[in-house]
This record gives C-alpha cells, structure tokens and sequence, in this order.
C-alpha cells in the first residue's frame, strides 16, 4: 500500500502535470478557474485534439465525429489490475447513478498496450463495464501521435522471471470533453465515486462555450 505521503507527493505532482497539458491543448485565449469544492478541478475552454483509431469492432473511429456529444476519454490497458477497471467501473456506475440524463455520455477508453489489445481483446474487456463505452487502439504510429497530443506517459515494465505477462505503467488520467469539442475538465483514477459522479454530472449539464 501507498504511504499517505508518498501518495500525496504524487497526486500534487499529478495535478502539477494535468495543469501543463490544459496549457498545452489551449487552441485560443481563455481563463481557467479552479474549483476547490471538486478537488482542485481544473476547467479550460481548450479544444482537443482530433485522431483517428480503430474501434473494438474494428471500425473507424474518429473523435472529430463525436463532438456533439459530452465525451470521457482515459487512457489504459486491458490488462490492467486495478486502476483501469476500477475507473471503468467508477464511470459505469456513474452513468446509472445519472439515468437517463447520462444517455449522452460517450466514454472513450484508449490503449497503452497496442501489443495485446486488439479490437477483439479490447471487445471482451470494455463489455463488462457497460456495451455503450468504446475502446480504441491503432498502429504504433497512430497512437503515438495521441499519447503525444494528450500527453499520455507509458511504459512497459519488465515481465516477472519465466512469465509471459508484463505491466504498463501510465497515466491514468480522465478528459471531460464537451458537447463543443472543448476540454472541460479532467480527473484522477483515484478520484471517489462521488466525485466522478458529479464531474459527469457536471460535463453533461455543461453549455457549448460560445465561439471565439
């Protein structure tokens, strides 16, 4: 287990992270406010970089034809032991918690292991979590160019003596996308369930920004 020092070094540096990429994905001047009631979330006006993936059905999947819809993109592997399936689950049961007012929602789940994650494999895996979320892989150069754009860090850990099986160490942070194509927030896997909740609760009840 984590000391609750070392855990708090690291959340203070993951939050010192996240404001640097809202600075980086910033397309035109705007303002950011800090809202302390919601663990220092931090909301921007910045678009969102557009790619293009293949789907767990193997379809095109391209996120310039999503907008329009109130989007929640993560980044993670299938393999994953906890912290992808936990936040998965954080995200379904805010959906349900949300009923119909969540029907919107579109939760984007994109793999760090392109290696093992194919669509077939990726289909299996995002299922149990709820059949409306989409997960994504692609070529190596293809999501390269997404991890670079999102500024997601990953990296494969060597496999334990005479296993086949390794692990990915990678951010785990979450994109609130809005209706407008603009990034509106983001979080943390180890953010509660509640405040996931409301933070969906918050991006669906969000208002396009109005053009600059």
């Amino acid at each position: 287990m984590i000391g609750r020092r070392v855990f708090a070094a690291a959340m203070h540096s993951s939050r010192r992270a996240i404001s640097t990429i809202l600075l980086a994905l910033l397309i035109a001047p705007s303002s950011c406010a800090l809202a302390e009631a919601q663990a220092a979330r931090t909301a921007s006006h910045a678009g969102v970089p557009n790619f293009t993936l293949t789907d767990q059905l193997g379809r095109r999947f391209a996120l310039a034809e999503h907008i329009g819809r109130p989007l929640v993109l993560f980044f993670g592997y299938s393999h994953c032991g906890d912290v992808c399936p936990l936040t998965l689950v954080k995200l379904a049961h805010a959906k349900t918690v949300l009923g119909a007012s969540a029907r919107p929602l579109q939760v984007v789940f994109v793999t760090v292991d392109p290696h093992r994650d194919t669509p077939a494999v990726l289909r299996r895996f995002i299922g149990t979590f709820d059949p409306s979320f989409i997960a994504l892989t692609g070529t190596k150069d293809q999501l390269a160019g997404v991890y670079a754009a999102y500024h997601v860090t990953h990296r494969a850990l060597a496999p334990a003596k005479n296993s086949p099986d390794y692990d990915v160490e990678h951010s785990s942070f979450l994109y609130f996308i809005g209706r407008d194509g603009r990034l509106r927030g983001f979080g943390d896997w180890a953010d509660s369930q509640t405040i996931v909740t409301e933070s969906v609760r918050d991006l669906l009840a969000a208002t396009p920004s109005a053009a600059r």
